[in-house]
């Protein structure tokens, strides 16, 4: 009879044990992003120009400030496509207390159910602290490929940037991320149309809001 409770004690061990892998855990400064690639600091907006065959500004992204979700202080990032005014994503983020960068919350204007809410217990991972190839990112949607990467210098005159990694998104589309600024540069492999970040500055206060509205 006590063999049989300690092997049932050891079994409900493995399954609390188990159950508790990859949980995540957010502590009182969550909102607060120092992930090394992915900084997000409220009240910065980051802008990006086309170039190729169209020079055109081609998207704009607003780090707008914070909110709780699921009891979990996020900072509110904002994404708006300046080609045809369509598209308008807003994610809710969080860093856990690892440095790993999670969505909690998200609004996609072109989705029929345009707001879904993860929580912190489906919460998706969008950036590791410590990104390293093969690593699935951004909710699953892209994958790093190289690390320690060189972009070269953008043609707003920023840069160069050493030690980028590289990401591959699910449709071929590939990014680059800097240390201490974000994504620098995407495009498709082959192509001659690519985006590059243009200009950081402080949020100014002409910038239109678009609603988050379903």
């Amino acid at each position: 009879m006590k063999k049989i409770l300690i092997v049932a004690l050891l079994i409900l061990f493995i399954i609390i044990t188990a159950s508790s892998v990859g949980a995540v855990e957010f502590g009182s400064n969550s909102a607060n992003i120092k992930n090394t690639y992915l900084p997000l600091k409220p009240g910065m907006a980051y802008l990006f120009y086309g170039y190729g065959s169209k020079i055109e500004p081609h998207a704009y992204l607003d780090i707008a400030g914070t909110d709780i979700v699921d009891g979990v202080k996020c900072t509110v990032v904002n994404f708006c496509g300046l080609v045809d005014l369509v598209e308008f994503v807003a994610s809710w983020v969080a860093q856990d207390i690892s440095g790993n960068i999670y969505v909690l919350k998200e609004y996609d204007s072109e989705n029929s159910t345009p707001t879904i809410v993860y929580g912190k217990d489906n919460a998706l991972l969008v950036m590791p602290k410590d990104p390293k190839v093969n690593d699935i990112i951004f909710g699953g949607d892209a994958t790093v490929v190289e690390t320690g990467v060189t972009v070269s210098q953008l043609n707003s005159g920023i840069g160069p940037f050493a030690n980028c990694i590289k990401v591959m998104w699910s449709d071929g589309e590939i990014s680059y991320f800097a240390p201490n600024i974000g994504e620098v540069k995407n495009g498709y492999p082959g192509e001659v149309d690519y985006v590059e970040l243009k200009e950081i500055f402080k949020t100014k206060k002409n910038v239109v809001v678009i609603p988050l509205s379903d």
